[in-house]
């Protein structure tokens, strides 16, 4: 094994506090949960992961749906307000990368929203030695491109990378390309994994 690959939202970006959302549902009018379908249901958001929108088209045509008052950009920042990001698997890239690993993204998320800070951005500064979205690719995954676009990036064969993420059908299209992958559930169970799989070595 010399690389290993993640999913972003899900895994290192999720979401743990919830008021935020709910806040955005009450002010609009939403019933619980309604935020959400506006955001990741929207008829432009899947164009929006392949690139074939912008994010200023995609984030201000849901806002223009739900008639928010306050801007895309606002809107955005408290869309995102309580997500967090998993300092453990952070540490975790870190380890890797230090014991010889490269470490890959692999994400279907839309184009950044760059005047929302961070809120509006997908993936960390450096922390990756490579990082592949879906809207440079023009294909979501479990598409087997999306595999094939990080492995060349990362110069490694399928048999030689590990892929990790949250939905299933994404774990299944990794092992159809000859890649092992595991399904994410907790940090901890990860680790555990891990540890067995790569960091005693």
């Amino acid at each position: 094994m010399k690389a290993v690959i993640f999913d972003w939202g899900g895994v290192f970006q999720r979401t743990v506090d919830p008021k935020p959302r709910r806040q955005l549902e009450q002010l609009l009018g939403l019933p619980p949960g309604g935020v959400e379908r506006a955001v990741f249901q929207s008829p432009d958001w899947e164009k929006a992961c392949k690139g074939e929108r912008t994010a200023e088209e995609i984030w201000g045509h849901i806002v223009s749906s739900l008639g928010y008052s306050l801007g895309t950009v606002d809107f955005v920042r408290r869309f995102f307000a309580g997500d967090r990001i998993d300092e453990t698997l952070v540490e975790l890239v870190w380890d890797l990368r230090d014991k010889g690993y490269r470490v890959g993204l692999l994400s279907n998320a839309p184009p950044p929203l760059d005047e929302a800070g961070r809120a509006g951005r997908w993936g960390c500064q450096d922390l990756f030695d490579v990082q592949v979205f879906s809207y440079q690719v023009g294909v979501l995954k479990p598409h087997p491109r999306m595999y094939e676009t990080v492995l060349q990036a990362l110069r490694v064969a399928p048999r030689e990378a590990l892929f990790i993420d949250d939905a299933p059908e994404n774990v299944r299209g990794a092992q159809a390309v000859g890649m092992r992958a595991l399904h994410f559930t907790d940090p901890q169970s990860l680790l555990r994994v891990l540890r067995t799989w790569l960091l005693s070595e």
